[in-house]
């Protein structure tokens, strides 16, 4: 997010690329042209006059359509939701305009952030999911409709589209990015953050959003640190694709060194992981939904539906064993991954399935339900002419260093390939 382009320049370009493609691709449900021009025009002169907001001062970014944006509706792909406009700013928002950054508009999520498939398609094949829930945020930031966007993620729905769309992505701790005005689906789960081209525009919008920093005072003394990736080979390396496997440990002798990176041992509550995550997901869902749904349930899609129906079918007893389980899991992770160490997966099992799922979030939930922050970077495309990515996990409130290691790695992947449209 560096050079001397004005910001009416900026927005132009971007503009002009949700009218040349997005009529295919799909990824926006809002585009407010003429207000990203006004607001171009006000900032630019503020530049000329040597006024700068922040970080983003001019940069073009776009809001998932679960985020509340005073004066636009939030559907959040979802009929039910109307067309109120918000009356106020989520924090996440008013944090990017006290930065500098120019709103485009509202882009495509799944319904309400869950599994039901998107109409977005995949920039790099249009007969590909872009993944989901943050699905016209990760394929209209690889189509440069805008330079970074802002998604949730629950399971896997920052990470996944992130990776299925060859850009990268940052999913933060738990609770580092005020969740307020933000749709829910737990709020034990959910997580807000940046899409963007790369780690170091993931770091700008970073810096303009993060509520909790506590993590930039130990940044200079990790730096120091010998850095240690450790690879976590039982359950991710061992169920990812062939092909995924054998790129992301291209990647890491990469990064590290070849046969450098350590082994990281899952602590047995792994095991029970996916199942509690579902079960507090779905229990939250079940509480936040009820009524509508007990209304009219037929108005729901049906993966939300089903997700609802299984929560209203969990006990409060069941609930808190969940929530037992994961603060158990939480404080095992936390203690594997301490400053300067940080664990290494695949960011997703496959690269894009086809459009009928949003793609299997197995390698990114764990870190959703435990709360550590990860950066996803791309690294290779594979022979299906798709992208795939690396995940890095930090532990509690690392996202510096997550995003140093990244920024320092990404010349080494000398990942530079663009989707086939844009070619």
């Amino acid at each position: 997010m560096s050079g001397s382009l004005h910001p009416r320049e900026l927005v132009d370009f971007c503009l002009a690329r949700i009218n040349q493609f997005d009529d295919r691709l799909r990824a926006w449900v809002l585009v407010d042209a003429d207000g990203a021009r006004r607001e171009a025009d006000r900032l630019g002169e503020l530049a000329r006059r040597g006024e700068w907001l922040g970080p983003l001062h001019g940069i073009p970014i776009g809001i998932k359509d679960i985020v509340d944006v005073r004066g636009w509706p939030t559907r959040a792909g979802s009929p039910l939701r109307g067309e109120t406009p918000a009356a106020a700013d989520a924090p996440v928002v008013r944090r990017l305009r006290e930065a500098g950054a120019i709103l485009l508009g509202k882009t495509v999520t799944t319904e309400f952030a869950c599994f039901d498939p998107p109409p977005t398609r995949n920039p790099w094949d249009l007969n590909r999911t872009p993944g989901g829930s943050s699905s016209g945020s990760a394929a209209a930031v690889a189509m440069e409709m805008c330079m970074a966007a802002i998604g949730s993620q629950t399971g896997g729905s920052i990470t996944r589209p992130a990776s299925f769309c060859g850009v990268a992505g940052l999913k933060a701790s738990h609770g580092a990015v005020l969740l307020a005005g933000v749709v829910p689906i737990s709020p034990r789960l959910d997580h807000v953050g940046p899409i963007g081209r790369s780690a170091l525009d993931l770091a700008a919008v970073w810096g303009a959003i993060a509520d909790n920093r506590e993590g930039d005072a130990l940044l200079a003394a990790v730096l120091e640190m010998p850095l240690k990736l450790a690879v976590i080979e039982s359950f991710f390396m061992e169920t990812a694709a062939d092909e995924v496997r054998r790129a992301t440990r291209e990647a890491i002798d990469l990064i590290c060194g070849r046969g450098k990176g350590e082994r990281f041992e899952l602590p047995p509550s792994f095991a029970d992981l996916a199942t509690m995550h579902r079960r507090i997901m779905a229990y939250d869902a079940a509480a936040y939904h009820r009524a509508a749904f007990e209304q009219s349930p037929e108005r729901f899609g049906p993966h939300v539906r089903g997700l609802i129906e299984f929560g209203l079918a969990i006990t409060a007893d069941q609930y808190a064993e969940a929530v037992a389980h994961q603060r158990r899991c939480r404080a095992e992770f936390a203690a594997l991954l301490p400053p300067g160490r940080i664990a290494v997966t695949p960011a997703t099992r496959t690269t894009a399935p086809t459009p009928e799922t949003t793609g299997d979030p197995a390698f990114n939930s764990p870190w959703s339900y435990t709360g550590l922050p990860t950066v996803s970077i791309p690294c290779a495309v594979l022979t299906d002419g798709l992208p795939v990515s690396l995940q890095l996990i930090g532990g509690p409130q690392s996202e510096q260093q997550l995003l140093a290691t990244a920024a320092s790695g990404e010349p080494l992947l000398a990942f530079h390939n663009r989707p086939p449209l844009l070619t």
